[in-house]
């Protein structure tokens, strides 16, 4: 059986224990889990985000290279669709914050978007709550960096 068939019987079973295997095993699972965030049923979606997330304890540089994307799939320049992506940045926000950490300038900038305030501020307001000095460390650099014109 393929990797992609493994991960939807996984999924739609609700066998979260099962994906992480699947995801140490062969990451690349992950690309067939986030695939799976894009369903119309809320409940294969939140299963596939969690599984994502607890993929992202064996997987950081992956997953986080994931998470990127996922954050600029939401910016108006992608030209792509990111409805869902607040579901999969959530869960990696409750599972493994510190993933998140240097993408929080991006998620608070991300507030001023009316469709996704809401689900941002909880994303940010988790990834902060786990390092409030880190967290404003980060936010202070990205605002230092706009202050010189985006220069590090």
């Amino acid at each position: 059986m393929s990797a992609r068939q493994l991960v939807i019987d996984a999924v739609e079973a609700g066998r979260l224990d099962e994906l992480e295997r699947l995801a140490i095993a062969d990451p690349r699972s992950l690309r067939h889990l986030l695939a799976l965030v894009y369903r119309p049923e809320p409940a294969i979606r939140t299963a596939a985000a969690r599984a994502i997330a607890a993929a992202s304890r064996h997987h950081q540089e992956l997953v986080g290279e994931m998470a990127r994307r996922l954050v600029w799939a939401m910016n108006d320049e992608s030209g792509t669709h990111g409805l869902n992506a607040p579901e999969v940045l959530r869960a990696l926000a409750e599972t493994n914050p510190d993933l998140l950490l240097p993408l929080l300038p991006d998620l608070l900038r991300l507030t001023a978007d009316p469709g996704l305030h809401d689900r941002m501020v909880e994303v940010a307001r988790l990834v902060a709550a786990r390092d409030r000095r880190r967290a404003a460390t980060t936010v202070a650099t990205a605002l230092c960096a706009c202050a010189r014109g985006g220069k590090s």
